[in-house]
């Protein structure tokens, strides 16, 4: 026991030293992180940050959008055990947005090598699965997507305990399997999430089925139970959630309006099939490969896949075979429009219509061929001893095949390697041609395979052998990451303290607002390198500009349907007196219950008084709260210029009153003459009922599961 826990140690050590190695420039707080994990992520994870250290809960973002209710955005991650707990800490900086990045690798390392060893690999091998998976193309592709991150991280768990769960009796994997679902869901990519479910049915209707034909319906029983137990730890930690996608559902163009022209957007396109290979070429900024450059990263190590394929057609045990083929599925889903899988999933297969990135599926994929390749490997080095003329065949292949792309590329373009290496080969070269990065990864993978074909032949000892190919797959890897790093991970042309320093500058919590336009406040001069996208909320100034993941419907037909009445809108304060409806330029476009509200004049169209002496001030404001303070000498109408949602109520004086909708999105309410104090307050009772809902639960069964383990551990 105490060998099996020292090894369990050291292979744990060895996938964060590769964590901290592949990610070193993020860790080592030299360069930011890019890309939207500057622009996206960052900005929304420092605005939770300061709600939670200024004791709310992360209801509403008033700063992008005209407003929008955040704690709804499952990429926002408000409800993220890990945001919350950097968020009421220390905060969201340049250093810790970059780690919960490389930490969720370095977890997701950990993962894979436990589903190995769920598999019954030996745990060497288990290494090598942890590594190819942590270090492979979805996680330095898609590094900017932290959700994506968050989910791939996570994955590997929930299998795991769901295969114990099919073997074990008890009730503890159900509930670990469905924690590790909560956190897919609570900070994950929800694409990921709906395939996932695919995959875990078919391994309930194989196991139910193989339990029928044996006649063991007791088995049947408590397996379903078992189940039930996993789905129900699953909703109710996850409540809170799934309550907030649910009110806002109704008001998002995402959900209704999602067509397949959009779903098959960005694949994992047949050109990228060179990345399993010259993973490098990827980074070409060409339109060739007809998809994003966080899209066509799909390299697992050469070793890896030279073994995959040759494990392509060898007898495998089940649980590898559902894995394998399902991955190849996933494959052709992921290629998007060049075959007709994606568009049959969007059309016929429910929740596969509502996620765009068909290059997401090739996560799968990766999966189910690492876990097929080192297996293969394993037999290779392992299991069997007549092999080795095959093995040396197919290493020798590789090696002329790589030396070929080398020679033809020599023949058909003029390379200029000399000025490529000049420019720099870790660095994101924009100006480096297809060919160049080919060719220069061909050069390292003639290497790799070379030295790969000594280890097998020369290396007698098994064991030796075995940690001689463990770090051939892991140099493989990290020179993979280093290449690709400054294209898809950080930015290697800016330093992570001068990012830092041009959002210091600005203050935090709830500074008051500029008494300028809302189409002012969306033009500040900028904060600086390397940020260009939702600025406002590190300035703290509600404006009109900024993206998120989704966009109220309302919002989108008022910027593309009514351009005039949009820019009149930005001509204005956050706060607006009016007495006028403005309906000639609507005309039977309104509905009941709805105001269109003419501020001010073509002369002067962001003046908010109507007569002398008319004022209205926000005097403070939170993510959840403005309190106003208003003179007017007759009735009028006041206009808060942010999005109407259900959870707003408005107060006068103390007193409740109606919010109207006006120019299809923003709240108005009758103001009367006088002095008054108003109030808008955020509030939703379901979601907040459903936070305690998760909080209990999650609290709950944690207890069980520690009081469980510690009961295991006494001695008896």
């Amino acid at each position: 026991m105490a060998g099996t826990n020292r090894q369990l140690w050291q292979h744990t050590g060895i996938l964060f030293l590769m964590a901290v190695l592949a990610f070193f420039p993020v860790v080592m707080n030299i360069h930011p992180v890019k890309w939207d994990m500057i622009d996206c992520f960052y900005p929304w994870r420092f605005h939770i940050g300061e709600c939670l250290q200024n004791g709310q809960l992360p209801w509403w973002n008033p700063y992008q959008d005209l407003g929008y209710p955040i704690h709804a955005d499952p990429s926002s991650g408000a409800w993220y055990p890990m945001v919350w707990f950097i968020g009421s800490t220390v905060g969201y900086s340049i250093w810790t947005i970059g780690f919960e990045l490389w930490i969720h690798v370095f977890f997701a390392g950990v993962g894979m090598y436990f589903l190995a060893k769920t598999l019954k690999f030996d745990p060497r091998f288990a290494l090598m699965v942890g590594i190819a998976y942590m270090l492979c193309g979805f996680f330095i592709g898609n590094a900017q997507h932290l959700p994506y991150i968050i989910s791939a991280c996570w994955l590997p768990y929930v299998l795991a305990f769901y295969l114990k769960m099919r073997e074990r009796k008890g009730w503890q994997d159900a509930v670990k399997a469905g924690l590790f679902m909560f956190l897919m869901i609570m900070g994950g990519y929800p694409a990921i999430t709906i395939i996932l479910f695919y995959l875990l049915m078919i391994f309930f209707g194989v196991t139910a089925f193989k339990l029928w034909r044996e006649k063991d319906y007791n088995s049947i029983f408590a397996f379903i139970g078992r189940n039930a137990l996993f789905t129900l730890t699953t909703v109710l930690t996850s409540a809170v959630m799934l309550m907030s996608v649910a009110v806002v559902s109704p008001y998002l163009s995402r959900l209704g309006n999602f067509d397949l022209e959009q779903a098959l957007f960005s694949p994992f396109s047949p050109q990228s099939f060179f990345s399993f290979i010259l993973t490098y070429s990827t980074t070409a900024t060409i339109p060739w490969f007809n998809s994003d450059l966080s899209m066509r990263n799909g390299y697992f190590g050469i070793i890896v896949f030279l073994f995959f394929i040759l494990g392509t057609f060898r007898k495998k045990p089940l649980e590898l075979r559902i894995f394998f083929w399902f991955g190849i599925f996933c494959l052709c889903s992921a290629v998007g429009e060049y075959l007709p899988v994606r568009e049959f999933l969007f059309r016929y297969v429910p929740m596969m219509n509502v996620f765009r990135f068909p290059s997401v599926f090739r996560l799968f994929f990766i999966l189910g061929a690492v876990l097929t390749g080192v297996w293969t490997l394993q037999q290779y080095l392992v299991e069997s001893k007549r092999e080795n003329r095959t093995l040396y065949l197919a290493l020798g292949i590789s090696f002329c095949a790589m030396l070929s792309v080398i020679v033809a590329f020599r023949l058909q373009v003029f390379l200029a390697m000399g000025n490529f290496l000049k420019l720099g080969i870790f660095s994101f070269n924009t100006g480096a041609t297809f060919a160049q990065l080919a060719v220069f990864q061909a050069a390292i993978q003639v290497l790799i395979l070379g030295i790969g074909f000594i280890l097998f032949w020369k290396a007698k000892n098994t064991n030796m052998r075995i940690l001689s190919i463990t770090a051939l797959i892991a140099t493989d890897l990290l020179i993979a990451a280093s290449l690709n790093g400054p294209a898809t991970v950080y930015y290697g042309e800016v330093e992570a303290k001068v990012a830092q320093a041009n959002v210091d500058k600005y203050p935090h919590g709830f500074p008051k607002q500029l008494d300028i336009s809302i189409d002012s406040a969306g033009h500040l001069p900028g904060i600086g390198t390397p940020y260009w996208q939702n600025q406002q909320t590190f300035q703290k100034q509600i404006s009109a500009e900024g993206y998120n993941s989704f966009s109220f419907t309302s919002y989108e037909e008022l910027e593309s349907d009514f351009p005039k009445l949009y820019a009149a809108v930005k001509k204005c304060h956050l706060l607006t007196l009016s007495d006028r409806l403005l309906q000639n330029a609507i005309g039977d476009r309104i509905q009941p219950g709805e105001l269109f509200v003419q501020f001010g004049s073509d002369r002067h169209p962001g003046i908010y008084a109507l007569s002398k002496g008319d004022s209205v001030v926000l005097e403070n404001y939170n993510a959840n709260e403005f309190h106003v303070r208003a003179f007017v000498k007759r009735p009028c109408l006041l206009t808060l210029h942010q999005k109407d949602f259900s959870d707003w109520r408005a107060f006068i004086n103390g007193k409740e009153t109606p919010i109207f909708l006006s120019n299809m999105n923003f709240m108005t309410i009758e103001l009367p003459a006088g002095k008054s104090k108003v109030s808008f307050v955020f509030d939703n009772t379901l979601v907040r009922i459903a936070f305690y809902v998760s909080i209990s639960t999650l609290v709950f069964l944690l207890f069980m599961l520690l009081r469980d383990t510690v009961k295991g551990r006494v001695p008896r």
